[in-house]
């Protein structure tokens, strides 16, 4: 039997290499009212092994207690199109479990800079019963620590895709959980594929 010889290019071969080493990614993201405080609106995409969305959640509550002066100059005004769309920052974190225990098998869970916002909102999740004690992500991959390896500015997703020219979908900025989730997983998948 003769087998014909295929000709691949080193660019396409990377292509494809970077294809079969691509995992699912689950990216989320909160904003609280103040670094400390708690959550009133959580943002997430999960996308699959070829870049393509497989789910999204975004959702939001009314800030509990006085508004971090902060959080009101800076956060609120980049999130005017995301309505409230639960009663209750108990409603909201339950919804929210509901959607990543139903979407993180197999998947790279993917914050920026997850201290100590996301991973507060992962040990609430935990304490008050919505995950067990073997469903935080394991590991969780902050970004930050890749793009510092890479060389890059590790406080800004933002610079990094403009550095690249990134394409991200517009959810608006910085501070818009859906935005935030997205350019992390963004720039997560480029750095994944510079290896």
């Amino acid at each position: 039997m003769q087998h014909e010889s295929m000709s691949v290019d080193s660019s396409e071969l990377q292509e494809i290499l970077k294809l079969k080493t691509m995992k699912k990614v689950f990216s989320f993201d909160a904003e609280t009212n103040g670094l400390w405080g708690k959550a009133f609106a959580i943002g997430a995409i999960v996308y699959g092994e070829n870049g393509e969305e497989l789910g999204q959640f975004v959702g939001r509550c009314p800030i509990e207690g006085d508004v971090n002066d902060w959080v009101k100059d800076n956060v609120l005004p980049k999130m005017t199109e995301i309505s409230e769309t639960h009663s209750s920052y108990d409603e909201l974190l339950a919804d929210f479990a509901k959607f990543y225990l139903a979407n993180k098998a197999d998947a790279d869970i993917v914050v920026h800079m997850g201290v100590p916002v996301e991973s507060t909102l992962l040990k609430e999740m935990y304490s008050k019963g919505m995950i067990g004690d073997w469903d935080g992500p394991y590991p969780l991959i902050d970004v930050a620590g890749n793009l510092q390896q890479a060389g890059e500015d590790p406080t800004s997703v933002d610079s990094y895709v403009q550095k690249f020219g990134l394409e991200v979908r517009n959810f608006g900025s910085t501070h818009n959980p859906l935005y935030d989730s997205e350019v992390a997983a963004k720039v997560y998948q480029h750095l994944q594929g510079r290896r």
